[in-house]
């Protein structure tokens, strides 16, 4: 199996983009994939002075950052410290991808980083779009750039995901993210339309010694409970979580919704039928696979080179139809013609 390990930010769209590229990298049967939001480790950009601190990074194969900005102020000491840490591990790569602006030349001369910035959150993912990424677009103040897709249930849930996630509480980092894994929206949804006197923020923290809800104090003991081993999955489904539970306001789960593009001249989404997960795989390989290949915006490859580069990713014992990924390429919006190849859009 190859390990691959996700680092995302602890801030509410951090949460949910790495939960994202956790399932879509997940569809991938070679992949072992594990995931890291620490409200200490992974809080601010200066999660890159700090990277010692995460010991989980040795023992990982492809390390995906994700939702970690560089800061404009101290951008040049931040990306020397990755470019160092990631020299030391040649035999590990490193993948970036952010809203925020990166310091792309900086980083490449560390041979085994890539870095893609994606000014649009719902974009800051790998593979298939989600309802996930409305709420993370939502939570990051984007809501004008899925209007055409957002729901009132996105914004109650997006309320959900800050409350939870906000410093200062308990649900921030693992608890959050096994609600997330174990598709709990019943908990955030309670949250999100929980009386507004339990949930005071300053900055995105919550107030210290305001009093706890019931809802809150459920979902904190609900979170406590799920395992983090996917295996029990249908579990803790029956536990109540307030006024608002899944068989009244959420009859539907965010994790399974699909959305794409319009077109690549538009900044509109429209609702995209589910995948089969082989399809879905695939599409999340090959596009992990061209940033792979992009070492400068100009690089452009082959399908053949892009498609070995996808049997390397994936590892032993990973099988791609090759005539199902040439169909994909033609109509994927992570791709551009240029010169009779194709590059990262």
């Amino acid at each position: 199996m190859t390990r691959v390990l996700i680092i995302g930010h602890s801030d509410a769209d951090g949460h949910l983009i790495a939960e994202q590229t956790r399932r879509n990298l997940s569809l991938v049967p070679t992949l072992n994939v594990e995931v890291l939001v620490d409200p200490h480790r992974t809080q601010g950009h200066q999660v890159w002075r700090q990277l010692e601190l995460m010991p989980e990074i040795d023992g990982a194969d492809l390390v995906f950052f994700v939702d970690l900005m560089f800061s404009p102020s101290s951008f040049v000491a931040e990306s020397e410290a990755l470019v160092a840490f990631a020299q030391e591990r040649q035999e590990s790569r490193f993948f970036i991808v952010d809203h925020h602006p990166l310091p792309i030349a900086r980083l490449a001369e560390a041979k085994n980083i890539r870095a893609v910035y994606r000014p649009d959150v719902f974009e800051c993912v790998f593979g298939p779009r989600s309802g996930m990424m409305v709420l993370a677009a939502i939570c990051e103040h984007q809501r004008p750039l899925v209007e055409s897709i957002r729901q009132p249930y996105h914004d109650i849930l997006a309320q959900g995901l800050r409350r939870a996630a906000a410093p200062g509480g308990e649900l921030g980092g693992e608890a959050l993210l096994g609600l997330l894994r174990h598709d709990r929206w019943d908990a955030i949804y309670a949250i999100g339309a929980d009386d507004v006197s339990y949930h005071r923020l300053v900055r995105g923290r919550r107030v210290s010694n305001q009093p706890r809800s019931k809802v809150l104090v459920t979902v904190e003991r609900l979170a406590r409970s799920i395992p983090h081993s996917l295996s029990s999955q249908n579990q803790n489904k029956s536990e109540p979580t307030g006024r608002n539970t899944r068989s009244t306001a959420m009859p539907y789960d965010v994790g399974v919704e699909r959305f794409v593009k319009d077109s690549h001249d538009t900044a509109t989404y429209r609702n995209a039928p589910v995948l089969t997960q082989d399809l879905e795989a695939l599409v999340t390989l090959l596009e992990v696979a061209a940033l792979s290949l992009t070492d400068s915006p100009e690089t452009a490859f082959t399908v053949e080179r892009l498609l070995e580069e996808a049997r390397d990713l994936g590892g032993e014992g990973i099988e791609i139809d090759e005539r199902a990924a040439k169909i994909i390429l033609q109509k994927a919006s992570f791709l551009e013609m240029h010169s009779g190849k194709m590059r990262l859009r």
